[in-house]
């Protein structure tokens, strides 16, 4: 959701939990299954010299097609914070017709404190984000249902927030607050699944004489999710995009994961490996310039230190358009990613003149019966030609992989 901010005059609802997409959302043309575009071999490969890095701003696509959430930097800044000090106010909200039946401190169990912890763990310590929770459960003025139908549009998915908001606002000091979030029983069925909304800069919700532009409620879906959940809706409100496809074969699920596969929480929450793509935290503040190698053409070699770790260069990238880069991070069973069944280099494309959930981020190669791409990571000796751009992995242990990347386009 970037560069010109083509979009930003509209204002969205993010509706991404469990896949579902908000009607708020323009539609768009069916996206055909994707063929294989990619070749992997397995050969031996001599070291290459060193690699020659190009200007970092070579790689920093202008984010083309960012409408509250997009790929491309810089990131907007009426998006959530995403460095240092970040609070969100946690409301809980009940109906005449759903009334809680649980402590909201039991609700609240069930994402705090894990969802600080990811974020912390993601951004290397530089995020330090806050769930402050006003463990009330505040009686919404409508049933459930009405709150279920409002979060299918901007204008109700505001008017849910901002009357929860009102009821707590005597009580709870929002002035320090960067977000709320407003939960609800996982009983309101009619309410199925918990969005995020992002409004234009100095548009949104208020409260103690502040406009918020961004907020997450939760549904029905939220505790099969757990804690990612939350981590997923905020992650759109700090402005990163849907990975999967809002357009799918409705008999096959496996179909909606066909971009990223199980790679990143912004794709398959339920996916082996949600640690953030190093582009998404290179947006989000959490790698710095020199962490990323930038090649345009010729060849060389890096060694990339894997993402799940801090330090070391996390990332070569190699622009093939003005909107479009190949990206090679290395991906370790550590962390979050603990339960991957292949180690190596991930290798994927973003194009930021993509929008959410048409494929602005692809992880390749693309193999048949590998839905969720969990055997795309590059191990010893294995190559990949994607767009013009050979990669090849030359060395590999724990610590990372070597890879040679000759531009060829």
């Amino acid at each position: 959701m970037k560069h010109g901010f083509v979009g930003l005059a509209l204002m969205l609802v993010l509706m991404l939990a469990c896949g579902s997409v908000d009607a708020s959302v323009p539609a768009t043309e069916p996206v055909s299954s994707l063929e294989p575009t990619s070749t992997l071999e397995v050969e031996a490969v001599a070291s290459e010299p060193p690699m020659t890095a190009a200007p970092i701003d070579a790689c920093n696509l202008q984010p083309f097609a960012f409408t509250n959430v997009g790929l491309g930097l810089p990131n907007p800044s009426h998006k959530l914070p995403s460095l240092g000090e970040v609070k969100t106010i946690v409301l809980f909200a009940d109906f005449l017709d759903v009334p809680a039946s649980q402590a909201p401190q039991t609700l609240f169990s069930l994402v705090s404190p894990d969802a600080e912890t990811f974020f912390y763990k993601m951004s290397y310590g530089r995020m330090n984000w806050t769930l402050e929770p006003h463990f009330v459960w505040l009686r919404l003025s409508q049933p459930s249902a009405f709150y279920g139908d409002g979060i299918r549009s901007y204008e109700g998915h505001l008017r849910f927030i901002q009357e929860a908001v009102t009821l707590a606002d005597t009580d709870v000091d929002f002035s320090t607050a960067d977000s709320v979030v407003v939960m609800v029983p996982p009983e309101a069925t009619a309410i199925g699944y918990g969005p995020a909304l992002g409004a234009n800069p100095g548009e949104g919700y208020t409260a103690d004489g502040k406009v918020f532009s961004n907020g997450v409620t939760s549904g029905a879906d939220m505790p099969g999710w757990g804690y990612l959940w939350l981590n997923h809706e905020t992650g759109h409100i700090m402005g990163l995009p849907d990975l999967y496809s809002y357009q799918f074969d409705p008999v096959n699920y496996d179909d909606q994961h066909r971009f990223a596969g199980g790679f990143g929480l912004m794709g398959y929450i339920d996916g082996l490996a949600p640690e953030f793509f190093a582009f998404e935290r290179w947006q989000m503040g959490w790698l710095d310039d020199s962490q990323i190698v930038c090649q345009t053409e010729a060849e060389g070699t890096i060694t990339l230190t894997p993402i799940e770790t801090a330090g070391g260069i996390k990332a070569v990238m190699i622009p093939v358009s003005e909107s479009k880069v190949v990206v090679v991070e290395s991906r370790r069973p550590a962390g979050y990613d603990a339960s991957i069944p292949k180690s190596g280099a991930l290798v994927y494309t973003v194009d930021t003149s993509i929008f959410s959930g048409e494929g602005t981020l692809v992880v390749h190669p693309i193999f048949e019966n590998d839905p969720y791409r969990y055997k795309s990571p590059l191990a010893l000796g294995e190559m990949v030609t994607v767009d013009g751009v050979t990669i090849t992995v030359i060395s590999a242990d724990a610590n990372g992989d070597t890879v040679q990347v000759v531009v060829t386009k």
